[in-house]
């Protein structure tokens, strides 16, 4: 596996693992908004956009071979995190960690996250948050990164929290 900064080249393949990432997930999850995955695509498509904007977004992707498998986000805490969460300076939110479908329980996820860590250590941060809303997701980062530091009960809904997690770039995933 290969990572690697997001290249302008890299636009339209991401799109696609965007689009087939968060179609899997969706339909996995059983969400019946139907409005959903072009509201995510979209947001996902700005943050894209914004990387090759604002020196504070950076979006990195796994490749194997030539394919990109996986792709995560360094960014600014997102509004949720944000306005639950006394932000630190200097501390990243990571996002829009998605990983192709094909290549899930592949080790992508680990390895992307991995690298993720070493590029914020380079930077001189020490720590990053992480949000979760789909209930599948939030089960993958309890069971990698612990308990998050707080779960909002209730958030999208009766029964549908939304957990932020506080990670030190040192710690080692369970």
């Amino acid at each position: 596996m290969n990572f690697r900064p997001l290249d302008r080249e890299d636009v339209k393949p991401l799109q696609r693992l965007f689009m087939e990432s968060l179609s899997d997930l969706i339909r996995r999850e059983q969400f019946e908004d139907a409005d959903l995955l072009d509201e995510e695509v979209e947001r996902l498509n700005t943050t894209v956009q914004d990387s090759f904007e604002d020196e504070t977004v950076q979006i990195f992707v796994v490749l194997q071979g030539d394919v990109i498998v996986g792709a995560a986000a360094m960014l600014p805490p997102n509004d949720i995190i944000a306005a639950h969460v006394d932000i630190e300076p200097n501390v990243p939110e990571i996002g829009c960690m998605y990983v192709s479908p094909t290549s899930q329980r592949q080790g992508v996820g680990h390895f992307l996250i991995e690298n993720i860590k070493l590029q914020l250590s380079a930077n001189g941060q020490t720590a990053f948050y992480l949000d979760a809303g789909f209930p599948t997701s939030q089960d993958y980062w309890e069971k990698r990164l612990g308990p998050p530091v707080l779960t909002l009960d209730h958030y999208w809904g009766t029964g549908a929290p939304h957990k932020i997690w506080r990670c030190t770039t040192t710690e080692k995933e369970t």
